[in-house]
């Protein structure tokens, strides 16, 4: 046998040649047949994501675009006779932008609604409360919708003193950049309620915290000197 197939003439050879050639590309069709629409289907879905991908860029730039001009659009309105017009503009921004458009339309809708007297103010504490609530609001925003809500709340006389009091003290025990501001508000809260004592408690929290600036740090040193010479004065009666 081995002496037969020594002996293969180049015409044989040739034959067995091509032969092999046609095995090797029928193979090739074959495992084709049984990969290709593997293969096929995820070209397809790799050009589909990516396209999805810069469509899906696009549309947010636009709509990022879009909402920027109508947020300028309805605070020029705000400004003019059209005011009324312009609040709804920044009232349905605030509802549906699902970026941060939403929340600089509902600050600017607050204000809106403040500029129009206390009889809007519980719309105003309203739509800060759904800044606060919102898990997807940054700290910040929520930190400042806080704040605002804290003011208006005490000027319309609804104001849960103990309740926010708890709040403020939980900001400040998280948050060391908000404390110094959180720790003021809850002092002047003390205040309100005639609570001297608590109230210095609070501002010497912050003259011992770092990073408060010298201004605050007098003015802090003030309100102490003044609460205690108050103290002074009625014990000398």
């Amino acid at each position: 046998m081995a002496n037969q197939q020594d002996e293969q003439t180049p015409l044989e050879a040739e034959i067995l040649r091509e032969v092999a050639e046609e095995m090797k590309e029928e193979q090739l069709k074959q495992l084709w047949k049984k990969i290709g629409p593997f293969v096929t289907g995820v070209i397809v879905l790799a050009l589909v994501v990516t396209g999805g991908i810069e469509f899906y860029k696009s549309y947010q730039n636009r709509r990022s675009l879009e909402e920027s001009e109508l947020l300028q659009t309805a605070l020029s309105l705000v400004e003019t006779d059209e005011a009324a017009a312009g609040s709804e503009m920044l009232k349905t921004l605030s509802e549906t932008s699902s970026r941060g458009y939403r929340y600089l339309a509902a600050f600017h809708y607050t204000d809106y609604l403040v500029s129009q007297g206390q009889d809007k103010y519980e719309e105003a504490i309203h739509t800060l409360d759904r800044i606060i609530s919102d898990q997807k609001a940054p700290q910040p925003f929520k930190n400042l919708a806080l704040f605002n809500r804290i003011l208006l709340q005490n000027e319309n006389g609804s104001l849960n003193y103990e309740e926010m009091e708890s709040e403020l003290n939980k900001l400040a025990a998280k948050s060391d950049a908000w404390a110094p501001m959180a720790l003021e508000f809850a002092a002047q809260l003390a205040l309100r309620q005639g609570d001297t004592e608590k109230a210095k408690s609070y501002w010497q929290k912050i003259l011992g915290m770092s990073g408060v600036s010298e201004e605050k740090r007098i003015r802090i040193a003030e309100y102490i000197s003044f609460i205690e010479g108050n103290q002074k004065s009625e014990s000398g009666k």
